[in-house]
């Protein structure tokens, strides 16, 4: 009862956007642990023999918003805000080449002929947790937003 004596006084548009929170919350929670479970057993035949599950199992997670955040991997740039310094080979050969670097890969002495410099897996993996973190307190913002905007159409209908 006391969170109900809290919780009543607060303006429409408050209430509205802590439940559009709320409702937010809720829906990621029934995604992970009900949902996405779920189709993984019904369609488990599918994910062996084609790598995956129907397209349009993630069409309602799609349009709650609550997809994006799990594909925050393919949205955020891979190494955004990190520093691009540590080489690797994408050209390599067992024969020295002109301007070959020499090199080791998988236990084999070469060399590089190719070098393209990316960012530390630290940083890289960072980088990653930043861009899902940020697209969830995105996705939360943008439910609270469309609950206080429910309260204030309300509040202001109840003040006519």
């Amino acid at each position: 009862m006391n969170l109900q004596k809290g919780f009543l006084p607060k303006r429409l548009w408050l209430r509205g956007g802590i439940i559009g929170a709320i409702v937010c919350i809720v829906l990621f929670l029934f995604y992970i642990f009900i949902y996405f479970p779920t189709i993984d057993k019904i369609y488990a035949e599918d994910i062996k023999a084609y790598g995956g599950t129907p397209a349009w199992t993630t069409t309602v997670p799609l349009m709650t918003g609550h997809f994006f955040p799990l594909l925050s991997h393919f949205i955020v740039p891979y190494g955004f805000l990190c520093e691009f310094k540590e080489p690797i080979c994408t050209s390599w050969s067992a024969t020295n080449e002109p301007g070959g670097v020499p090199w080791t890969m998988e236990g084999q002495a070469g060399y590089c002929i190719e070098q393209t410099m990316t960012p530390t897996d630290s940083c890289a993996n960072l980088s990653e947790a930043i861009g899902f973190w940020g697209l969830a307190a995105m996705l939360l913002g943008i439910y609270f937003v469309i609950g206080a905007a429910i309260g204030g159409f309300i509040q202001k209908r109840k003040a006519k």
